[in-house]
């Protein structure tokens, strides 16, 4: 949708800036006989605010949860790197393996430690030795 040949609508989008140029073509093109209220002006201006602000705490907390999140993966490597050298039990399905963490590494779901070559979870240690 354009208007005066400016795009309204760039990547399904409402700008504040494309907003306006719709007020303002709704005032121009209004009844003469039947204006819109001041009302009506201030109700959807108000909406388009308590709009474009809860756009913005979506984005703020998406952003806090994506930094907590790092920070947590973080913390979890410098726990997993605590262990090295320390004899740990780890409960891997039914069965238990307990060995010398000998390594630490960054799997596809948080840090492993590697028990005789092998990587499991840090999630899955369930007792610890020095």
């Amino acid at each position: 949708m354009s208007v005066n040949g400016s795009s309204i609508l760039s990547n399904q989008e409402l700008s504040q800036n494309s907003f306006m140029q719709l007020m303002v073509q709704q005032m121009k093109y209004q009844d003469p006989l039947n204006p819109m209220s001041n009302t009506q002006f201030l109700s959807q201006l108000a909406q388009f605010t308590a709009l474009q602000q809860m756009t913005a705490v979506a984005q703020s907390t998406s952003s806090t949860q994506t930094e907590v999140q790092n920070l947590v993966t973080d913390i979890s490597m410098l726990l997993a790197h605590q262990l090295l050298g320390t004899t740990v039990q780890i409960k891997n399905g039914s069965q238990t393996v307990t060995g010398q963490v000998s390594g630490v590494q960054m799997g596809q779901n948080g840090p492993e430690v590697l028990i005789n070559q092998q990587a499991y979870p840090l999630s899955d240690v369930e007792e610890m030795n020095s």
